[in-house]
């Protein structure tokens, strides 16, 4: 027996038909695996008391108030759960289920990247001269869509300190970059242009803007560390990109992505901490080193990173080839 609760993206999203074959393929797995026991699966995409969602959660707390459960599965994958660590074990907790498996983007066994499988369908195909570092127009590129509180904030600091210029900033809902959609994609946008920017979950944005950064700043969704650490298509931008970069967000994805065989940038600024400082000092220190990236030769610093870049490109790919295996082989 299988039970699912939850809700999906709408037919409209590009993640959706993504969303609707991983959601297929694990019903399968579990069928393949516990067919002689009583199973629920929740998918946790805007799943809580806080949705309406046709009453998912309010349903689910009944189903489990009366119904025995040997395994429950909490499926994570291309939204972040809403439920942080402790409420997560609060949630099973309440389900009464026997054993418990937490599946994406849960600290677990179980853990894979969902977006890392669907952007190399996305994106366009790249060649390396396509991305090289062409001219120091801007020290870095920061694009924020959905104005959540950690970026705001970043955004505010970098206007405070008189930084905004130095970059490319955009901001949902206060700034753009006062150009048509269609002006402003090099590749294929997402449908939605809600907060005023376009929700581009499948290329780099415009040519003249990326190859002439340095630095990207990647504006993650979450940004607390006892939140489940959630990597999006915003870090594996700056990857394909052949871009250094640095994260407004959950200073757990780079361990994430050390452990994971990526290089990170730490050690070309070791005088400015940006992977292992306080949660506090996230956006001071960002600042900071834009600051120093003024006084250098960025061609120059690009020339020496190119390595790490080039290798972490390739790395991407494998990487991505990874998680669809673990995707497909959850209980081997």
């Amino acid at each position: 027996m299988l039970k699912t609760f939850g809700q999906t993206f709408s037919e409209s999203s590009q993640w959706y038909s993504y969303q609707h074959a991983l959601i297929e393929s694990i019903k399968n797995q579990i069928h393949a695996k516990f067919s002689k026991q009583s199973n629920l699966l929740v998918n946790m995409t805007w799943f809580g008391p806080q949705f309406g969602n046709n009453n998912e959660y309010a349903k689910f707390r009944e189903f489990t108030e009366y119904y025995n459960i040997d395994n429950i599965f909490l499926l994570a994958s291309e939204d972040p759960c809403f439920f942080n660590k402790e409420e997560t074990k609060d949630l099973i907790k309440e389900s009464r289920a026997s054993n418990s498996f937490l599946l994406g983007h849960f600290d677990t066994d179980y853990n894979f990247n969902f977006h890392s499988t669907v952007i190399g369908d996305l994106f366009p195909n790249y060649s390396n001269e396509d991305l090289f570092f062409k001219n120091s127009d801007y020290i870095f590129l920061n694009y924020n869509r959905k104005p959540r509180d950690h970026r705001t904030k970043f955004v505010s600091m970098l206007d405070s300190c008189n930084l905004s210029q130095c970059g490319i900033v955009t901001l949902g809902n206060d700034r753009n970059l006062n150009e048509s959609i269609e002006e402003y994609k090099d590749g294929n946008w997402g449908m939605s242009n809600e907060f005023g920017i376009p929700h581009d979950i499948s290329s780099l944005g415009r040519f003249n803007y990326w190859q002439n950064h340095f630095l990207t700043i990647v504006s993650e969704t979450d940004f607390e560390d006892h939140l489940w650490t959630f990597i999006t298509e915003k870090t594996w931008k700056p990857i394909i990109g052949l871009r250094p970069f640095v994260i407004n967000g959950q200073l757990a994805v780079y361990q994430y992505l050390r452990k994971h065989g990526f290089k990170t940038f730490n050690h070309y600024w070791p005088h400015i901490d940006i992977e292992n400082c306080n949660i506090d000092d996230i956006h001071k220190n960002i600042c900071d080193l834009i600051v120093w990236l003024q006084t250098q030769d960025l061609k120059q610093i690009y020339l020496d990173m190119l390595p790490d870049l080039l290798y972490n490109k390739q790395r991407f790919n494998e990487f991505a080839l990874e998680q669809k295996h673990k995707m497909e082989n959850l209980f081997v």
